[in-house]
């Protein structure tokens, strides 16, 4: 039997996300054929009550990272394809982490369905959400926050199930994707790790087309001018480098956080 199961530790990726209000999906597939190589499946993520984007990574083996970003301001159900596990890369008591971090707003009323189709083999999963404190973050205090993965418990709704957070658990503001692209640029510093050059244009494109789409009257100058610059980048991604695309987005960082 292949087994991935787990106690709930920090994903992989925490140290790029802790800041981050995110939602934690722990996955476990099971098998009796020992022959299964690879696991094959699907998730579709039915957010009811949510408006933003929704950016997803996990790690689907030892030496591969897939990531992308989702429009949720008019699709209800999103139906992520190609998702798949090494069975090689995982032993029998770890899980996967699949990574949901939402941009935008979720209404009192909201519900969270997610549903793994995975074939022959056999799959569940728990949920958890992160809601960061950042307080104390930049100044010595004898107060320590002690944040955790708070596990969500599946609530009845007609022939299936739904999960909901509490008001603690917020979206994350839109413009804060900016900041997140650019930490996926460190994401190359992981040893042996293919390279992320073309999906990380891929993801800075599509965030580009969708964060001007955002544009209301009531948006800062400052953030409008920074998706002007945004723009200017798209238009030169194909030929820039891994380096140069760092250092570009590292300068509008530090050129806008003190702005905006």
């Amino acid at each position: 039997m292949i087994s991935f199961e787990a106690e709930r530790n920090p994903p992989w990726f925490f140290q790029y996300i802790e800041n981050y209000s995110h939602i934690l999906l722990d996955l476990r597939f099971k098998t009796e054929d020992t022959s299964v190589d690879v696991v094959n499946f699907s998730l579709d993520l039915e957010i009811q009550g949510f408006e933003g984007l929704i950016f997803y990574i996990y790690k689907p083996s030892v030496n591969n990272i897939e990531f992308d970003i989702l429009d949720h301001r008019t699709e209800m159900i999103h139906t992520i394809g190609d998702l798949y596990i090494s069975v090689k890369d995982y032993i029998s008591s770890e899980s996967v982490d699949f990574i949901i971090i939402p941009f935008g707003r979720f209404k009192e009323d909201h519900k969270f369905i997610p549903v793994i189709h995975s074939g022959n083999v056999v799959s569940n999963y728990q949920i958890f959400n992160w809601t960061p404190s950042l307080l104390f973050k930049n100044i010595k205090s004898v107060i320590k926050i002690a944040n955790k993965y708070e596990e969500i418990i599946p609530m009845e709704y007609f022939d299936r199930y739904y999960y909901q957070f509490d008001s603690s658990f917020k979206g994350n503001k839109t413009e804060f994707l900016f900041i997140l692209i650019n930490l996926l640029v460190q994401l190359e510093e992981i040893p042996d790790i293919e390279p992320l050059v073309k999906k990380i244009k891929k993801v800075i494109t599509k965030t580009n087309e969708l964060l001007f789409e955002l544009i209301e009257r009531s948006i800062p100058l400052e953030m409008i001018n920074l998706l002007k610059e945004l723009e200017r980048l798209k238009f030169n991604l194909d030929n820039l480098s891994k380096e140069e695309i760092y250092n570009w987005l590292d300068d509008l960082l530090t050129s806008y956080s003190k702005k905006i």
